[in-house]
């Protein structure tokens, strides 16, 4: 083969690995933080050098290749880090705030950009999808297996106290709720794929159940709630465009079944005398955000500092008996650590990319296409992700924001390809 042609052809080899190393992070991440980040330093080391080629190998004077791909988020995504940087820069802790930005919270969108660079055929997410299932399946079986059973892990071993609530591999059962709310109405969304033969949408059938039931054992009230509104949510969509079969029967069986989840939940907290613990929690968080809206009015404008919330907590901490690891609402602790100018540029992203989604999804909706159902799912799962985030902290988890920023890249991804394959008649 010609020199200049294995070198025109290293960049899409490039491409391969680092999608080779995505699935791996998919298929850990409930499970292995170390590799996550083992795989997202692999994939943007490869990332840079796929760019220091593609610009060797540009013409003289001719147009550079783009630094990050070019996506509907780019001017949020840039805008909320600026004030990151801008926050940190001129917090009392500005040396842990900028090394905390580089490690953490860039972190979130090197994963987005890199699911955009990858996944480039329908192909690649048909492979990602297998993958996220069978690890989702994994999980699944795992906190069945760790609160009826053994009490602990089967994967990494994590124990928990006999009656109480499901972890898996997750530090903390609201963690694990996040993952099954965010997951759910992507499995339902599969159940409605008309393209898809009857057994696998059984199949899928059996595993959205699998998860509802998983759910409720971690007895995270918090997700109950995120998920019962994003699969109202993903009901709203198949009704919005034209889907009136699947907005009945969602709406209905969402009804029933969450009536029964809701029974299910209260029986079990009370039987196992864990209903006052609920209720001392939630005074609790009440106490945090109330210490945590103190912190903003004194920095309302930039905050102080991204990653500084435990470093400035202790100064403003109302109940000497709480000792939070974070604000447990990821909104408010974005707001004391960027001011109220970070979480406005934060929620921008996220308000763009459902205009974004709803506007294709209007254009391209009533069309017969395999991955526009999907779309539905994902984006209701995101948007359940984000209601959930209200009670906890799962902007700040490595696994959960890794997860939350795979699915915004994906279902950009997803309708990129939907838009491509109509414009061009396929």
């Amino acid at each position: 083969m010609d020199r200049s042609l294995r070198w025109s052809l290293l960049p899409e080899r490039i491409d391969a690995v680092i999608r080779f190393f995505l699935y791996v992070l998919i298929f850990w991440l409930p499970y292995s933080p170390a590799v996550i980040e083992t795989c997202v330093v692999i994939c943007l080391v490869l990332w840079i050098l796929k760019r220091i080629i593609a610009a060797e190998g540009s013409p003289r004077g001719g147009k550079r290749p783009n630094i990050i791909p070019a996506t509907p988020l780019n001017k949020p995504i840039i805008f909320f880090l600026t004030v990151c940087v801008l926050s940190a820069s001129s917090s009392a802790f500005w040396q842990e705030s900028l090394s905390n930005f580089l490690t953490k919270t860039l972190e979130w969108f090197i994963v987005y950009f890199l699911v955009i660079e990858a996944f480039t055929a329908r192909k690649h997410i048909y492979i990602l999808f297998g993958i996220f299932l069978l690890t989702l399946g994994a999980t699944v079986l795992d906190s069945l297996i760790q609160y009826y059973l053994t009490n602990k892990d089967i994967f990494l071993g994590h124990m928990i106290e006999p009656g109480t609530r499901a972890t898996a591999g997750f530090k903390t059962p609201n963690s694990l709720g996040a993952y099954f709310t965010a997951a759910a109405p992507l499995v339902m969304a599969c159940i409605f794929k008309r393209s898809e033969r009857l057994r696998y949408r059984l199949l899928f059938v059996f595993l959205f159940l699998s998860v509802i039931w998983s759910l409720a054992v971690t007895f995270s009230r918090g997700a109950w709630l995120a998920i019962f509104l994003g699969i109202m949510f993903f009901a709203l969509l198949c009704g919005f465009h034209r889907r009136r079969s699947e907005f009945y029967f969602v709406f209905t069986v969402l009804l029933i079944f969450f009536g029964l989840l809701l029974s299910f939940g209260f029986i079990l907290t009370n039987d196992l005398g864990i209903s006052s613990l609920r209720y001392s929690t939630a005074y609790w968080r009440l106490q945090v955000w109330e210490d945590a809206l103190k912190m903003i009015q004194d920095s309302p404008l930039l905050g102080h500092g991204i990653n500084t919330f435990m470093m400035i907590f202790e100064a403003y901490r109302g109940d000497p008996g709480s000792n939070p690891t974070y604000a447990h609402n990821s909104y408010l602790q974005l707001a004391a650590e960027t001011g109220v100018v970070g979480l406005i540029a934060f929620l921008w992203i996220f308000v763009k990319l459902f205009r974004w989604c709803l506007s294709s999804l209007a254009a391209y909706g009533t069309k017969n296409d395999t991955l526009i159902i999907p779309a539905l799912g994902l984006l209701s799962g995101i948007f359940a992700f984000l209601l959930q985030s209200f009670v906890d902290n799962h902007f700040y988890s490595l696994q959960l924001s890794g997860y939350l920023w795979f699915m915004v890249g994906l279902l950009v991804v997803m309708l990129k390809d939907i838009k491509w394959q109509n414009a061009s008649g396929h």
